[in-house]
């Protein structure tokens, strides 16, 4: 705090302070999202051009990535309910 009593943005109490905790989980859920939707594109690329055992990566990447979007709407549901 400072001493005209205002406080800095991210300090306890603040609304950027609590809206920090959600943007930061949304750009690392971004991020998680494009590398493993990379991954299962570049995979089925390489499947289809006749790369050995690019269909297992696509496979993982594929499935990694349908379970990354299952937790990450079980998260929204679950922040949404604890908003109201």
């Amino acid at each position: 705090m400072h001493a005209d009593g205002t406080m800095d943005p991210l300090e306890r109490g603040t609304v950027q302070r609590g809206q920090l905790r959600g943007r930061v989980s949304d750009i690392a859920w971004t991020g998680v999202f494009v590398i493993l939707g990379a991954w299962a594109l570049l995979g089925a690329l390489g499947a289809a051009m006749g790369f050995a055992d690019s269909w297992v990566y696509a496979a993982a990447a594929s499935a990694l990535l349908f379970i990354a979007v299952v937790v990450r709407a079980s998260a929204l549901r679950d922040r949404a309910r604890r908003r109201i």
